[in-house]
């Protein structure tokens, strides 16, 4: 007897989800953004507790730049996982011959 959430059911209980994820591993990890964002606060804090405004300025600019790229590597991974869990979910099934309806249907 195989687990209900496992792919081995074949139905649509974790298996859908469990394809998406495996196809959306090559896509940008939001980590990055995230990280440059908080390199650039950092070199605003010391850019500013040196009195250094030239470094505050462009370390203002990178945690711009690395927010800017952390909403659009989640607004880019959350496309395609919709795109994924869209398409398996239009996938029949291989226990029936019936089509599976999408929820908009």
């Amino acid at each position: 007897m195989s687990h209900p959430m496992s792919n081995e059911a074949g139905g649509v209980q974790g298996g859908g989800l469990s394809r998406a994820t495996s196809e959306n591993d090559a896509g940008p990890d939001p980590v990055i953004g995230a990280g440059i964002a908080l390199l650039g606060i950092f070199l605003m804090g010391v850019g500013g507790a040196a009195g250094a405004h030239y470094l505050f300025n462009f370390a203002t600019l990178v945690a711009v730049l690395g927010a800017v790229l952390f909403v659009l590597f989640v607004a880019l991974t959350a496309l395609k996982q919709r795109r994924a869990l869209g398409a398996a979910g239009r996938a029949p099934s291989p226990d029936s011959g019936v089509e599976q309806r999408d929820a908009r249907d």
